[in-house]
């Protein structure tokens, strides 16, 4: 909180390089600090992803009041940043790039300067200096994606998502959540439009059930060598569906919180089923940020070469061997696949109701 403010890096008109290596020291240290309370069991990972995530929404405010200043008068526009998916949720881990939504207020004439307002913000995250980067940010979960303009006005954006977006993008509304800028208009904006889709949309089990496949056929490189923890049957990103199809599901009978899976699953269904599924999903979490952690990078696929796989079990568990975190891997994803085809079968996220 405060400590995070007064360590955050200042003075960038005198000195850019410098204020653009402060940001990445930060971003650094206080990772390396983190990993220390986290691999020394000094506190749980849920609070170190907390803190990761909220030294990325703290970094994002710098980043973005610095390029307002530095446009001077055409950085005052109204201009709102929106986080999506594991920092919109404060699920972030180690080496996770940041996937981000930014909107401007105002007719097309703002468009210009709200475009280089965004893009004079990823500069200062993303470029490398010798500090390094400080985010690697994906804006692609904008309307139409790579093809659409890299900002969207308010009333451009809630109209894409009232007429024209695919069902797999009212999924991931559903995990989004106002980051920076101007909060006062995002954050209504996203809560009326997560409302209003989540009341007319019909049960999103079918395009979940299609997306899965082919995320699972494009991305999944699972076999004795390489286990996919994110996107193969049962990972994290089964999970991560029956979260959001939840809320979808759900619609106004639910009030949204914050966009966390465990949260959005404990907002819609509750029982025995619901909360090994959710004991399950942070298991899966913990075994991603160690594999990061050794890897250096945001890796998806474990490796399980027997060294690699002997560390990354000590991390997870002291005590635990390399064939026992894969039994222990195997068993929690076939729990969570079957709960995901479960779901799939019957229609409803209800299915995991006792």
């Amino acid at each position: 909180g405060a400590s995070l403010e007064a360590r955050l890096p200042s003075g960038w008109s005198s000195d850019l390089e410098g204020f653009l290596d402060g940001l990445r020291l930060l971003r650094r240290d206080d990772m390396a600090f983190a990993a220390c309370l986290d691999l020394g069991g000094l506190a749980p990972f849920g609070e170190v992803s907390r803190f990761l995530s909220l030294l990325a929404e703290r970094i994002l405010e710098r980043a973005l009041d610095a390029a307002r200043d530095s446009l001077g008068p055409a950085g005052g526009l109204d201009f709102a940043v929106l986080g999506m998916g594991k920092l919109a949720g404060r699920e972030l881990t180690y080496h996770s790039d940041l996937d981000l939504i930014f909107l401007y207020g105002g007719d097309t004439e703002q468009m210009h300067p709200a475009s280089r307002l965004a893009q004079r913000m990823i500069h200062y995250l993303s470029t490398p200096t010798g500090a390094g980067v400080a985010y690697t940010i994906d804006a692609r979960l904008r309307p139409s994606g790579r093809q659409g303009t890299l900002v969207t006005s308010y009333e451009a954006y809630a109209g894409y998502q009232e007429r024209q977006a695919q069902t797999w993008e009212h999924l991931a509304l559903m995990r989004c959540r106002a980051l920076a800028g101007d909060l006062s208009r995002a954050v209504p904006l996203l809560e009326k439009l997560q409302q209003e889709i989540g009341a007319r949309h019909v049960a999103p089990w079918p395009a979940v059930a299609e997306l899965r496949e082919r995320i699972a056929a494009e991305r999944t490189g699972n076999g004795r060598d390489a286990v996919a923890i994110k996107t193969g049957a049962g990972g994290i990103m089964d999970v991560d569906f029956l979260a959001k199809g939840a809320l979808l599901e759900a619609g106004k009978d639910v009030a949204s919180p914050m966009p966390a899976v465990p949260a959005m699953l404990e907002a819609v269904v509750r029982g025995p089923a619901a909360s090994a599924l959710v004991a399950d999903y942070r298991f899966l979490r913990l075994v991603e940020a160690r594999m990061r952690w050794v890897s250096g990078r945001p890796a998806e696929v474990l490796d399980a070469s027997p060294q690699n796989l002997a560390l990354i079990a000590e991390l997870v568990e002291p005590g635990l061997d390399g064939e026992g975190l894969i039994e222990r891997l195997d068993a929690a994803r076939e729990r969570s696949a079957a709960c995901c085809e479960r779901v799939l079968r019957a229609g409803t996220i209800n299915a995991l109701a006792d």
